[in-house]
C-alpha cells in the first residue's frame, strides 16, 4: 500500500484532524496572550551603593573601583558603566547578548557584590541590585487631588494593596512617593539661650523610645501580656517629651521645637500629572501568558470600583498599554486580511474559480493551524508574530499551486481523478519537501541568532517556519484529498501576459548566450553604485503619538530648582493645541513605559516629561519647537526631545565613548570630539557627560585649636551635619511604615551661605563658633566620575536631524577628526545605532553557516550537482541588489528590516531557480538539446514564477502602504528585490544553463526528480 492509498483509506481521520486543527486555531486566536511587542530577557540591571558623606572622588576609590574589580570576574557581563557622585555609586550592568539564563548570571553578580562588600569601608548603608529594569508597566496610574505628597503617598500605598489581588498583577511599583521622616526642628539661637545642644535632644528621644517588653502573667486559663508602652507611640508622646535644662527645669519638647512628619531630604523623585502633584503606580503584569487586553479590562473595572472610596482624590490613567496593543493588533490584522484577500483574488483570476478557490482556501487553513501550533508552544500574539504571517502569505500558496496545477494538468491529459492525485503526490512530495526546506533554510540564521535584535524579531522566522511546514503538510496530505472530490477536467487557461514575457525571454536567449549576462552585469554594476547612496538606520522610530522630553541641569542642582524649570516647560506644553497630556517626573526618568525607552539613574538635576500628542504627526512639531524656541529660553539646561523608537533600547543614535586615564587629556579630547560632532551635518542635541564639577566649601580645621578646646574632627563634622541634614534619633514605629526621627536646625539644608561661618560646635553644652576652629575656602570638586568597562570615560551623544543617517554622520565625524585628531592614547569606542547594527549582523553571521549547510543539503537532495547549485546561488546577489531601487524610490533607509527582507527573498528566488532548472533537467533527460530544454523551461515556468511573485508582492502592498514606520522598509525591500530578481532569473538562469549544462550529460543527477508542475 503506497502513501496515497494509505491517505485514501484514512481520509476521514485526515479530514477530522485538519478540522480539529483549524478549530484549535480559532480558539487560540480568541484566547492566546497578546502584547504589542516581544519581551526581552533581563539582561540590564542597576547596582546602587550608598556611602553617606563621601565625595565623588572618595566614592570612586573606595566603592566603585573595588566593586568593578570583583564584577570583572563575572564572565556573563559584557558592559559595565558606572557613575560615582557624592554619597552614591551607581553601576549599570549589561549581560552578554548570548545569556538567556539571566537568573544564574545575576546570582553570580550578587556573589561578586558580597565579595566587594568585604572591602568597603564602614558606613556603607545600602547595596541594592535591581535586575528587572527591562520590565515595563502595563498600566501607569496617578493619584492626584492634593498638594500634600505624604497624603498622596499614603493613598497610593492603599491603592497598591487593593490592586495586588487583580488577576495577572505581578508587582506594583510606586514613583513620586516621598520617603517620610519625623523631623524635630529647633532654632540654633534657641538652643544657645537654653544652654543645650541637638545631641541632648537626640539622647532624650533615644532613651524614651526604647522598646522593652513587660512579659506575660499566667492567669490560669491563658496568659495576659504586660504592655509597658516604653517607646514613643504617637506624635503627642514626642511633643510632650520632657527636656531637662541645665538649671534643672523641664520643658516639653513642643515648647522649644516643632515636630512634624515631612518628606525626607534630600527630596526624592516627584511626579506630576498635567501639572498636578501626583504619586504614580506602575502596574506590571505577569510576564509570559498574560492577555494584555483582557488584563487592562479587569484592571479598569477594579479601579472604577475603588475610585469612589478615594474621593476627593482622583485616580487617573497616565499610560494604558492595552489600548496600544488593541490598536496595533487590529491594524495588523486588517493588513493581514487585505493581503489574504488580494492573494485569493489573484489566484482566482490566474487559476480559474475552481482551482483558485481550492488554493485560496489554503490561506486561512494554514494560518489558523500555524496559530494553533504557535499558541500550544507558548507563543504570544504580538506585532512581530503577525508580520511573520503577513510575509509568509505569498509563499504559503506556492505548494498548493504546485499540487493543484499538477492534478489539473493530469486531468486534462485524460487521467482519472484517483490516478491524477496519486501521481501528483508521488512525484511532488520530495521536490516540494526540498523546495520548502530551502526556504526555511534561509531563515535559520535569524532563527538561531542571539541578542536583543534577534529577540525582538525572532517571531518572524518562527511564524514563517511554522507556516511553511504547515503549508507543506496541508498541500501533500489534505489538499489532494479535497482535490479528489473538487477538481474537474477543464480547458487550459489563457495566460497572455506570462506567454508574452516568456516569448520575450526566449527571444533574448536566441540572440546570444553572453549578451544577457553582459547586460545584467552592467545593470548590477549600476545598482551597486547607487547602493552607496543608501542611508543606514538600525531601526526606525515608532508611530506613536507619544514622545519624551529629557531635561538635564548641571550636576548639583537641587531637585526644587529642577522642578521649577520643568514645571514651566510643562505649562508651556499644556498651552499647545497639539498636546493632549503631560506626565512629569523630577529627580528621575520615571517609569519605563515603552520597551525601547532608555532610563538613567535617579538624579536631582534630571527631569523627564512624557507627552501624549493629538496625533503622531504632531511629534515632529513639538520636537522642532523644543530644539529652537525652548532651548534658547533655557540655556542652562540640556533638552532632548524625541519620539519613541523601535528595536533594542539605545541612549542615542550617535554614541561615542572617549577613554583615557588622564583627566586632562580626556578633557582635551572631549573638546575636539564635540567640535567635530557639531561640524558634522545631520546632528542635533549634542551633549556629553563631561564633569563640570561642583562648588564646595572646604573646611581646614586648626588642630591646635581643636586640642585646646578638647574637640576632635569627628565631633565638628557631626555637628555640622546635624545643623544641615540632622541627626538620626532612631525610629518612630507607629506610622504607616517605620520612619526615622531626625533632629536638626530649622533652616536645615536651606541655611544661607553667610550663616556657615557662624555655625556653632558644642563642647559640654557650650557653643563655639566654627570660624574660631577652621578656615573656610570655596573650590571646585568632582561632581560625577564616569567609567565604562573599568576606565575613566566621557560619553558623547547626539540625535539625528530628520532624514539623516548614522553612517553619514559618522563618516563626516571621521573626516573632521582627520583634520583635528584626538590626543595620542585616547580610545574612541563607537556605540549607538552603529554598534547595535554591527552586533545584530554579527549574530546572524555567526549562525549563517548552519543556514548555508541546510540550504546546500536540500539542494543536493534535489539535484546532486554542484554546477546546478552554483547556478542557483547566483540568484542570491540578484535578490540582495534588487532591494536597492525599492529603498531609494521609497526614501527608506537600509536597516535590520530590509535585511529581513533580503533573508526572505533568498528562499523565494532560490525556489524560482530550482523550478526552472528542474524542467531543464527533465527536458535534457528526454533527449532535447540544451537550447530546446531551456526554451521549453521558460515557456512552462514563467507563469508559475510570475504567479508566485505576484501573490507575494500584492500580499505585501498593504504593509508597504501602511502608516507604520517599522514595516514599510522591509516590505519595499522584498517587493523591489523580488520584482527585479524574478525578471533577472528568467534571463540569467537560462543563460547560465546554456553555458554550463550544454556539454554535460543529462543523467548527472543520481535520481532526477520529476518536474515540479506549477
Amino acid at each position: 500500500m503506497n502513501a496515497f492509498e494509505l491517505l485514501v483509506r484514512y481520509q476521514r481521520l485526515v479530514f477530522a484532524f485538519a478540522l480539529l486543527a483549524v478549530l484549535t486555531g480559532l480558539v487560540s486566536y480568541g484566547t492566546m496572550a497578546r502584547q504589542e511587542d516581544p519581551s526581552f530577557p533581563y539582561r540590564v540591571g542597576t547596582l546602587q551603593i550608598t556611602y553617606p558623606g563621601a565625595t565623588a572622588r572618595q566614592i570612586e576609590k573606595l566603592i566603585t573601583e573595588p566593586l568593578e574589580e570583583e564584577l570583572a570576574q563575572v564572565e556573563e557581563l559584557e558592559k559595565i558603566s558606572s557613575v560615582s557622585r557624592d554619597n552614591v555609586a551607581i553601576v549599570t550592568l549589561n549581560l552578554a547578548d548570548t545569556i538567556y539564563d539571566t537568573d544564574a548570571a545575576w546570582d553570580r553578580v550578587r556573589r561578586a557584590m558580597d565579595r566587594a562588600e568585604g572591602e568597603f569601608p564602614d558606613g556603607v548603608s545600602d547595596i541594592v541590585l535591581e535586575d528587572r529594569r527591562m520590565e515595563i508597566p502595563t498600566v501607569i496610574l496617578s493619584v492626584t487631588g492634593s498638594d500634600d505628597p505624604v497624603f498622596l503617598a499614603d493613598a497610593a500605598e492603599e491603592l497598591k494593596r487593593m490592586l495586588l489581588g487583580v488577576a495577572g498583577v505581578s508587582r506594583i511599583e510606586i514613583v513620586g512617593a516621598p520617603e517620610k521622616e519625623l523631623v524635630v526642628e529647633i532654632d540654633s539661637g534657641e538652643l544657645n539661650r537654653l544652654g543645650i545642644n541637638r545631641q541632648h535632644l537626640m539622647t532624650a528621644l533615644q532613651q524614651r523610645n526604647q522598646l522593652i517588653p513587660g512579659g506575660l502573667i499566667n492567669a490560669g486559663e491563658q496568659f495576659i501580656r504586660l504592655n509597658t508602652a516604653s517607646d514613643l507611640q504617637s506624635l503627642r508622646d514626642i511633643q510632650q517629651l520632657p527636656i531637662e535644662l541645665d538649671n534643672g527645669q523641664r520643658v516639653p519638647l513642643s515648647a522649644i521645637a516643632s515636630v512634624a512628619m515631612q518628606p525626607r531630604e534630600p527630596l526624592a523623585a516627584q511626579t506630576y500629572h498635567d501639572g498636578h502633584r501626583a504619586v504614580s503606580l506602575g502596574i506590571i503584569a505577569v510576564r509570559g501568558q498574560t492577555d494584555t487586553i483582557a488584563f487592562g479590562e479587569r484592571l479598569r473595572a477594579r479601579v472604577a470600583e475603588l475610585a469612589p472610596a478615594f474621593q476627593p482624590l482622583q485616580i487617573r490613567e497616565t499610560f494604558f498599554q492595552p489600548d496600544f496593543v488593541q490598536q496595533r493588533l487590529d491594524g495588523l490584522s486588517l493588513s493581514l486580511l487585505i493581503s489574504a484577500g488580494v492573494i485569493a483574488l489573484v489566484v482566482l483570476l490566474a487559476l480559474g474559480w475552481r482551482n483558485g478557490l481550492l488554493v485560496a482556501m489554503v490561506l486561512p487553513v494554514v494560518a489558523l493551524v500555524t496559530l494553533a501550533v504557535y499558541n500550544l508552544g507558548g507563543g504570544i500574539l504580538h506585532q512581530i508574530a503577525v508580520i511573520g504571517v503577513v510575509i509568509s502569505l505569498g509563499i504559503l500558496v506556492d505548494n498548493a499551486i504546485v499540487i493543484v496545477e499538477s492534478i489539473d494538468k493530469k486531468l486534462r491529459l485524460g487521467l482519472s481523478r484517483a490516478q491524477a492525485v496519486k501521481d501528483s503526490v508521488s512525484q511532488l512530495a520530495l521536490p516540494l519537501f526540498s523546495s520548502t526546506g530551502t526556504t526555511i533554510a534561509a531563515f535559520i540564521p535569524l532563527l538561531l541568532s542571539k541578542g536583543g535584535t534577534a529577540d525582538f524579531t525572532r517571531g518572524i522566522p518562527v511564524m514563517i517556519t511554522l507556516a511553511l511546514i504547515t503549508s507543506y503538510l496541508i498541500s501533500v496530505i489534505v489538499l489532494p484529498m479535497v482535490a479528489f472530490y473538487w477538481l474537474k477536467p477543464a480547458a487550459r487557461r489563457s495566460t497572455m501576459i506570462s506567454d508574452r514575457i516568456a516569448a520575450r525571454a526566449i527571444a533574448i536567449q536566441r540572440r546570444s548566450r553572453w549578451l544577457p549576462l553582459l547586460l545584467i552585469a552592467a545593470l548590477l554594476v549600476l545598482v551597486s553604485a547607487s547602493a552607496t547612496q543608501l542611508k543606514l538606520q538600525f531601526f526606525p522610530g515608532a508611530d506613536r503619538n507619544q514622545m519624551v522630553i529629557d531635561l538635564e541641569l548641571p550636576a548639583g542642582t537641587p531637585v526644587e530648582h529642577t522642578a521649577r524649570l520643568s514645571g514651566w516647560l510643562e505649562t508651556e506644553l499644556k498651552q499647545r493645541d497639539d498636546v493632549a497630556a503631560v506626565m512629569r517626573t523630577v529627580g528621575a526618568t520615571g517609569f519605563r513605559f515603552y520597551y525601547n525607552l532608555s532610563t538613567k539613574p535617579s538624579d536631582p538635576s534630571r527631569a523627564r516629561l512624557m507627552v501624549t500628542t493629538r496625533s503622531f504627526d504632531d511629534n515632529r512639531a513639538i520636537i522642532d519647537w523644543i530644539d529652537t524656541e525652548v532651548q534658547r529660553k533655557m540655556p542652562e539646561a540640556v533638552l532632548v526631545a524625541r519620539g519613541m523608537g523601535q528595536g533594542p533600547p539605545l541612549a542615542a543614535p550617535i554614541e561615542l565613548h572617549l577613554q583615557h586615564p588622564d583627566q586632562t587629556v580626556l578633557f582635551a579630547a572631549t573638546q575636539i570630539a564635540l567640535k567635530a560632532l557639531h561640524q558634522s551635518a545631520g546632528t542635533r542635541n549634542i551633549r556629553s557627560n563631561l564633569d563640570q564639577g561642583i562648588p564646595e566649601i572646604h573646611l581646614r580645621l586648626i588642630d591646635d585649636t581643636l586640642v585646646d578646646m578638647k574637640l576632635n574632627r569627628n565631633t565638628v563634622a557631626s555637628e555640622l551635619f546635624a545643623q544641615t541634614r540632622g541627626l538620626d534619633s532612631g525610629q518612630f514605629r507607629y506610622s504607616n511604615d517605620p520612619v526615622t526621627m531626625r533632629v536638626r536646625s530649622s533652616a536645615g539644608s536651606d541655611t544661607g551661605l553667610d550663616r556657615v561661618p557662624s555655625f556653632y560646635v558644642y563642647r559640654e553644652q557650650q557653643p563655639i563658633p566654627l570660624e574660631t576652629l577652621a578656615t573656610l575656602k570655596t573650590r571646585w570638586a568632582a561632581a560625577e566620575i564616569h567609567h565604562h568597562n573599568f576606565l575613566p570615560t566621557v560619553t558623547l551623544l547626539s540625535e539625528l536631524q530628520p532624514g539623516a543617517a548614522y553612517n553619514q554622520v559618522l563618516q563626516a565625524f571621521y573626516q573632521q577628526l582627520q583634520q583635528s585628531p584626538l590626543p595620542d592614547g585616547v580610545d574612541l569606542i563607537i556605540g549607538g545605532e552603529s554598534e547595535g547594527s554591527a552586533d545584530a549582523n554579527k549574530a546572524i553571521v555567526a549562525t549563517a553557516p548552519i543556514g548555508v549547510m541546510a540550504l546546500l543539503f536540500f539542494m543536493l537532495i534535489q539535484f546532486n550537482s554542484f554546477r546546478r547549485i552554483g547556478i542557483i546561488l547566483t540568484t542570491i546577489p540578484l535578490a540582495a541588489l534588487g532591494i536597492v531601487p525599492g529603498l531609494l524610490l521609497s526614501d527608506s533607509a537600509f536597516g535590520f528590516q530590509p535585511l529581513l527582507g533580503v533573508i526572505a527573498l533568498i528562499g523565494i528566488v532560490v525556489n524560482n531557480a530550482i523550478v526552472l532548472i528542474d524542467v531543464v533537467d527533465q527536458n535534457l533527460a528526454e533527449g532535447k538539446t540544451i537550447d530546446e530544454a531551456v526554451y521549453d523551461a521558460i515557456r512552462q515556468r514563467t507563469a508559475p514564477i510570475l504567479l508566485t511573485t505576484a501573490t507575494t508582492i500584492l500580499g505585501l502592498l498593504p504593509l508597504a502602504l501602511s502608516q507604520s514606520t517599522l514595516w514599510p522598509p522591509m516590505a519595499w525591500a522584498i517587493i523591489s528585490g523580488l520584482a527585479m530578481s524574478t525578471l533577472l532569473t528568467l534571463v540569467v538562469i537560462p543563460s547560465l544553463c546554456r553555458l554550463l549544462l550544454g556539454q554535460r550529460p543529462a543523467d548527472t543527477r543520481v535520481a532526477s526528480a520529476p518536474a515540479v508542475s506549477r
